[in-house]
């Protein structure tokens, strides 16, 4: 597999077609969860599209946010996963990514992101601890999460 990160300049029309595709994809169509995917955040997100190949298919993607504010938190999120490419920690990869990015370009701020209910054991690995009630978006229960700093780097590396 490989990856890169993508500022949304650097995007071409073509890559920006495939993101969408691939997030409506799943998100969307594959989740039953009909939510404005079209955000406008992707403008000041970086992007990280994972391919099969160099010049491959997309099976995994997410973007990463910067802290809106000095002092405010990072996030992430839109995270999908291929489901021929699902089982194989390709999830877990991502978000490892997100983090040590983040991480790097802003080292003191905390992670806050909206995660599917679900999933708050495996975000728990990374060191996230869910704030709040469980909340509807899209049809689908979602929980607020914090990672707080510093981070446990041991749990991006279980």
């Amino acid at each position: 597999m490989h990856s890169r990160w993508y500022r949304f300049d650097e995007l071409t029309a073509a890559a920006l077609y495939e993101i969408l595709a691939f997030r409506q994809g799943i998100l969307v169509v594959e989740q039953a969860s009909a939510y404005p995917d079209l955000d406008f955040v992707d403008l000041r997100a970086l992007h990280l599209l994972v391919t099969d190949s160099p010049e491959g298919r997309l099976v995994g993607y997410l973007r990463t946010m910067a802290p809106a504010e000095a002092g405010g938190p990072a996030s992430f999120g839109r995270i999908v996963v291929a489901a021929e490419a699902r089982g194989r920690g390709l999830g877990a990869t991502l978000v490892a990514a997100a983090l040590d990015r983040l991480e790097r370009e802003h080292p003191a701020a905390e992670v806050v992101i909206g995660a599917q209910a679900h999933l708050r054991d495996f975000y728990g690995r990374f060191g996230f601890t869910p704030e709040g009630a469980p909340y509807d978006d899209g049809g689908i229960e979602h929980i607020h999460m914090r990672l707080r700093h510093p981070w446990n780097r041991t749990a991006l590396t279980r």
